[in-house]
């Protein structure tokens, strides 16, 4: 029952999440401040879940792969802001760091 719970209740706050930047929208304008806001959330949302999954994955903290190729990700994406490079780059530290035991 505490499953579907949890189930039902992340919908809600995804929808609601989702919704409320249409709905402050076209009722007028926003503060510049909640525009901000608004704008950041989605982007914050996505690092939170996944940096939460970078360092504990299934309940156990990860080794130092993950989180080295985590790094590399963001040092490459703040360089050449190019996301394919960074994502490649990050495939290959993690199979490079895993190759030599971390």
């Amino acid at each position: 029952m505490m499953f579907w719970a949890t189930v039902v209740a992340s919908g809600i706050a995804t929808y609601l999440m989702r919704s409320l930047p249409l709905a402050l929208t076209l009722r007028g304008t926003a503060p510049p401040w909640l525009r901000r806001y608004l704008d950041a959330l989605p982007i914050a949302i996505i690092a939170a879940l996944a940096g939460a999954g970078v360092a504990v994955q299934d309940g156990q903290p990860t080794g130092g792969a993950e989180i080295g190729a985590a790094l590399a990700v963001v040092a490459a994406a703040a360089w050449r802001r190019n996301l394919l490079l960074a994502v490649t780059l990050g495939v290959i530290a993690v199979a490079a760091l895993r190759a030599v035991g971390l």
